[in-house]
């Protein structure tokens, strides 16, 4: 029994250690030049990315440990935390803007972004609400009412500072957590009635709209609200079969803006073309593959099957969206690309939810072993 529950899944173990590789590689060339211009140093930036690797690493260690039963006593402790945060992000003297959004508590000379554990203790929450709940989750109120008025009180502190993109994966990840246990009918209506309320948000705000209408046709508007866009475009159909090179890309020269986060997979398909591209697409198809079988061999266990359900889609759903939007298939929503894109919070939380769904395959693989 011991040494089965040390068994870690080695398809989630590589698929780790390729995607931070290829998130340090392209860190570094998509930054050195703003290194050099800003800092004087080509390897600034991939210094401080790496730190937030290491850091993340030493977090995805303790997730990897943490006994997953604390989770589940501690689940509805983890949601007063998660709203408490999102407000004190937007208390004036204790949130942090940038780039005209609030999203950062400023902690001396660190930034932490709320919003990314929000995701994540959210999900741990609904694992529990779900396993408290058991049977009763096929009735209206407590299947699909309730978990959607939790949603709406997370999204709308999201979307007040604004993070239309997390509110966005929340909704998502915990649909996809409720899809397993709610009536599919429930779901469908509630969900309808979410996304009559989201396009309502889209039309009302400028801001959104005006992206709404760049996705649409950003050749319009091409040095304008259609910029971006296009020069991710641009990036990806001049990478090819084999790409430009590794560092030869030229789009991160102060075209395309946001190179080195929300937009690193363009420069993935400009610097090693469509080789890079699938690559990183299979490794997110394996995480998928793996996170899904471990909760199918978990689904006695509902806390951690559902868990397991959401570390999945934390990490796999925005890797979807992601690239669905720089290839010019969705609307600009400000999300990146899980464990490769230049970040803190993100690369930190990220990795700790591969720590925790990691430790869930040890688990699974003993249960797999005692049936």
């Amino acid at each position: 029994m011991k040494s089965n529950s040390l068994k870690s899944d080695p398809w989630l173990i590589w698929s780790m250690v390729i995607l931070l590789s290829c998130s340090i590689l392209m860190v570094y060339s998509t930054t050195a030049q703003m290194s050099v211009e800003n800092y004087a140093s080509g390897f600034h930036m991939t210094k401080v990315h790496t730190l937030h690797v290491f850091a993340g690493l030493f977090v995805f260690f303790a997730a990897l440990n943490f006994p997953i039963i604390t989770l589940k006593k501690f689940s509805g402790l983890g949601l007063v935390l998660a709203l408490v945060m999102l407000v004190l992000v937007l208390t004036p003297g204790i949130g942090h803007s940038a780039g005209g959004a609030q999203r950062w508590i400023a902690l001396g000379p660190f930034r932490f972004q709320p919003g990314e554990l929000a995701k994540l203790l959210a999900i741990i929450y609904f694992s529990g609400y779900i396993a408290r709940h058991g049977s009763k989750m096929r009735r209206l109120l407590p299947g699909t009412i309730v978990p959607f008025i939790v949603i709406g009180a997370l999204g709308f502190l999201l979307l007040l500072e604004p993070d239309f993109g997390s509110t966005a994966i929340v909704t998502g990840v915990v649909l996809s957590q409720l899809f397993t246990v709610s009536r599919i009918s429930h779901l469908i209506g509630a969900g309808l009635m979410g996304g009559m309320a989201a396009a309502s948000l889209i039309y009302s705000s400028p801001y959104r709209l005006r992206r709404l209408e760049a996705f649409l046709n950003p050749l319009e508007n091409a040095s304008g609200s259609g910029y971006q866009l296009v020069q991710s475009l641009v990036a990806i159909s001049s990478g090819g079969v084999s790409g430009e090179g590794l560092g030869a890309g030229r789009q991160k020269l102060f075209y395309l803006p946001a190179a080195h986060t929300d937009f690193i997979f363009s420069m993935i398909a400009e610097e090693l073309g469509f080789a890079g591209c699938i690559t990183v697409i299979l490794v997110f198809m394996v995480i998928a593959y793996r996170g899904l079988s471990i909760a199918s061999r978990l689904r006695a266990d509902t806390f951690s099957s559902s868990l397991a359900v959401g570390l999945t889609m934390l990490l796999v759903l925005p890797a979807l969206l992601n690239i669905g939007v720089v290839s010019g298939v969705l609307p600009t929503k400000g999300l990146v690309l899980p464990l490769v894109a230049y970040g803190g919070t993100a690369m930190v939380v990220n990795l700790a939810i591969m720590g925790l769904l990691i430790a869930l395959s040890r688990q699974s693989g003993v249960v797999e072993n005692n049936v």
